[in-house]
Order: C-alpha cells, then sequence, then structure tokens
C-alpha cells in the first residue's frame, strides 16, 4: 500500500512540476469546400489563423482552447439572368486534448483531437441588396502539427487543422494549413 501511494505521490509531483500555460499564434491557408459546380467563379482558399491557449498537464499531454477563422469563400452565380455574388465565411472555437511525442529535445511532433464549434454565414448580394443566413453546428475536430523549441519557452510551429461546418443545411470539410508561434509562461 505504501508502494502505490509512493507512485501516486511522484505521478503528481511530476504532472504538477510540467504544468505549464502557453499561448499561440498561427496564419495561412484556409479552405472551405463547398460545391461550386453551378457557379461562374468560385475561390474556396482564403488566408486563415488561429489563437491558442494551453495548458500543458505532463510532457505529453495538453488541454488546448482556441479561436479559428477559416476565412471566406467567394462565388459568383447566375440566377434568373442577374449575377449574384456569395460569400461564406466559418469560424469558431475548438476544445481539444494535444498529445505531444517528443522526436529529438527540439523536434515534436502533436496529434490534436477535440471539438469544433462553429458559425458559418452565407451572404448573397445583387444590385445593391443583401441577404445572409447564419448556421451553428458542433462537429468532431482532427490536428496534426509539429514544433521546434527554440529555447524553453519559444516554438516555431506548423500545422494542419480539419473540421466540419454545417452551410445552408449541408456538411462541408474546413482547413487551415498554418505557421505561428507559441510562447509558454
Amino acid at each position: 500500500m505504501k508502494k502505490i501511494a509512493l507512485a501516486v505521490a511522484l505521478i503528481g509531483t511530476m504532472s504538477a512540476a510540467s504544468a505549464q500555460v502557453y499561448v499561440a499564434g498561427n496564419l495561412g491557408q484556409a479552405r472551405i469546400d463547398v460545391d461550386c459546380s453551378d457557379t461562374v467563379s468560385c475561390d474556396k482558399s482564403d488566408t486563415g489563423y488561429k489563437l491558442t491557449a494551453g495548458y500543458q498537464l505532463n510532457p505529453l499531454v495538453a488541454l488546448e482552447a482556441s479561436y479559428i477563422d477559416f476565412g471566406k469563400v467567394k462565388a459568383r452565380v447566375i440566377e434568373s439572368g442577374i449575377n449574384v455574388d456569395v460569400k461564406g465565411e466559418s469560424s469558431g472555437f475548438l476544445l481539444a486534448a494535444a498529445l505531444r511525442h517528443n522526436i529529438t529535445p527540439e523536434v515534436s511532433l502533436v496529434g490534436r483531437v477535440g471539438l469544433a464549434m462553429l458559425k458559418s454565414k452565407v451572404t448573397a448580394s445583387a444590385f445593391g441588396f443583401s441577404d445572409s443566413e447564419s448556421y451553428n453546428s458542433t462537429k468532431p475536430y482532427l490536428g496534426l502539427g509539429a514544433e521546434y523549441a527554440l529555447n524553453k519557452q519559444l516554438r516555431l510551429t506548423v500545422g494542419a487543422d480539419f473540421t466540419d461546418a454545417k452551410v445552408e443545411g449541408e456538411t462541408v470539410s474546413v482547413r487551415l494549413l498554418s505557421a505561428g508561434v507559441q510562447y509558454a509562461f
């Protein structure tokens, strides 16, 4: 019984010693995979970003909360002979567990799994008039990344974030390929 208590105390001490708060910012190429088959023009890619606050529970596991913006998709359709400009956007919050695997003392691979709570908005406009609709969705979220430690506090990061969003009753894939920095306090 004493050995079990000692093991639990050691694990608790190791977790407390490695607990650390960090923040990160990433910027990159976002894509909202809408169906562009009935459009005159369509651009599914835009600049996107992600802002993250994390809590490193131990060297391998962290909990993260992020705000992510997947940018905008722009399209033009012809409806009853009228050009209609359509813009769609998707952004929201991610809650995830981040699992790290150290390749070297400086290089880590990161896998993230969690939930994405997104709000998507579609706006159609023609002749100076516009109409918009918003859609909320909660979907599974996956992320992959790599980190390079410049020092104990500062890391360079690259990542790929994947989830789905609800747009006009359909589910579309959204993703962000990005690079950024992470700072640990």
